[in-house]
């Protein structure tokens, strides 16, 4: 299927910036797809214009370098001087695939007059780590301002449909070429225009030019750019439950789970009351934690591994440290058996657990030592049902998990009665800026369940606490 089955309701536009190497061929692919492609150059030096000779194209030539902001919008603007409903965009240098655009069309079916955009984190083996985590965290801070989960905020393949350009008020400055696309999702938002993400591959080939995106400066850019929109709203904390915590409370096709509610609203408010400096000692306590050193497992025969989200149905890197410091100990430090627990999460169709198990066999693990849990869905769960385990209780425990997790672990562990011994996956910790901000998440998460355990001992709700110790 092609654009060209919808006859002139698309608008296919293409920035450019020094783009000689692979123009051509991202052009001639996006003309197999539809007859209205719009190219804005955007200053380039090397010879990008003339690589585009010849084919039946817009061109639009800055004759200076104004950013990604202007090139996108002056796009816009060629393309509405066509009939159209929709633009679809996406970059010259070969990292989104032309065929890829009947994805987007399809999706629109189902979601007619919001974004559309091709997301490309489910494949995190493919993306730059620095590239992958710092999407992440623009993710976060995106999705709070506009309201909603985001899969994918930073990438540059999008379907928009033309009634959003409509007094759309956005500054297009140089200084904000690469906040721009990360604006439009919130000023859409606050017009009732969500995205929709559609799973796409991820490619960075490896003698592509160097990325114009600068991870820190771009990012930070975005950041205040969102601190600028969460202020103008009061911090839009109904943005923020929204988009990290409803899909925890309210998973789709589940009932709702109105006692987290109650422990996430409380755990607010107190923050709240004692000026945030709860959280702070929250963090604290996990970054002391995070510190903490290899513990002796000497006397220990069990461990225990928790389990981390699949990528494609495999491990991730996370989640392959704790399966090796696993292997370490079970062939260096005499022990016998490994329960690892996790259930299955998202659209998979493979546990976490058997996933980590197929892993420990391929490297040398007897299958007779592993134990698997399948049912729980995160840590308190994963806890909660191994504490079902007749004689768990009674013997010491080695509990094998993330530096940034550790504390919170065994802040759980403690109340499910478990005999644990902490025992770090990384050597020692990562002192960068993402391993930083998880640690800053799970302090919420600790400060959300220890707030929600001192509730429920007020108010006595017992189901409440039969779940959580």
């Amino acid at each position: 299927m092609s654009v060209h089955n919808h006859g002139s309701r698309y608008a296919i536009v293409i920035p450019a910036y020094n783009e000689e190497a692979t123009i051509h061929d991202v052009v001639q692919r996006a003309l197999n797809q539809c007859n209205k492609v719009i190219v804005v150059d955007d200053g380039s030096s090397d010879n990008t214009i003339a690589r585009l000779d010849g084919l039946p194209v817009t061109i639009i030539k800055h004759e200076t370098n104004q950013g990604k902001a202007a090139s996108l919008w002056d796009g816009f603007m060629a393309a509405m001087a066509h009939d159209i409903n929709f633009v679809i965009t996406l970059d010259g240098d070969n990292q989104h695939s032309p065929e890829d655009i009947p994805l987007l069309i399809e999706k629109n079916k189902s979601h007619p007059d919001q974004i559309i955009i091709g997301a490309r984190l489910a494949d995190k083996s493919l993306i730059p780590a620095k590239r992958y985590y710092a999407n992440k965290v623009a993710n976060f801070w995106i999705a709070w301002a506009a309201g909603y989960p985001l899969s994918d905020s930073q990438s540059g393949f999008r379907l928009y449909p033309v009634a959003l350009f409509d007094r759309l008020s956005i500054s297009t400055s140089k200084n904000c070429s690469f906040v721009f696309e990360s604006e439009i999702i919130i000023k859409a938002a606050q017009r009732g225009i969500h995205s929709y993400p559609v799973p796409i591959p991820a490619v960075y080939a490896e003698n592509a030019r160097p990325s114009h995106f600068r991870g820190v400066r771009d990012i930070t850019l975005i950041t205040l750019m969102v601190a600028k929109s969460l202020l103008s709203r009061g911090f839009y904390l109904q943005g923020l439950y929204r988009s990290a915590f409803k899909p925890i409370l309210l998973p789709s096709q589940k009932k709702a789970d109105y006692d987290s509610y109650l422990m996430m609203i409380f755990s607010i408010f107190f923050i709240m009351a004692t000026g945030g400096i709860s959280l702070l000692l929250s963090w604290v306590y996990i970054f002391q934690g995070a510190l903490k050193n290899q513990q002796d497992t000497s006397n220990i025969k069990t461990s225990l591994i928790l389990g981390k989200r699949l990528i494609n149905k495999q491990p991730d890197s996370e989640f392959i440290k704790r399966l090796e410091r696993a292997r370490i100990l079970y062939s260096e430090m005499n022990i016998v058996n490994i329960y690892i627990l996790g259930g299955m999460t998202r659209n998979s169709d493979i546990s976490e657990a058997s996933a980590g198990k197929k892993f420990l066999v391929k490297e040398g693990v007897n299958p007779e030592s592993i134990f698997l849990e399948e049912e729980s869905r995160n840590t308190l769960e994963n806890l909660k049902h191994l504490s079902h385990i007749p004689g768990i209780k009674s013997q010491p425990l080695s509990l094998i998990t993330n530096r940034y997790h550790l504390a919170r672990s065994l802040v759980m562990s403690k109340g499910f009665g478990l005999n644990i011994k902490p025992y770090p996956a990384e050597d020692k910790l990562p002192y960068t800026p993402i391993y930083i901000f998880k640690t800053l998440t799970e302090a919420f998460y600790l400060h959300w369940y220890l707030a929600g355990k001192y509730w429920a001992h007020l108010t006595n709700n017992m189901r409440m606490l039969d779940r959580i110790s």
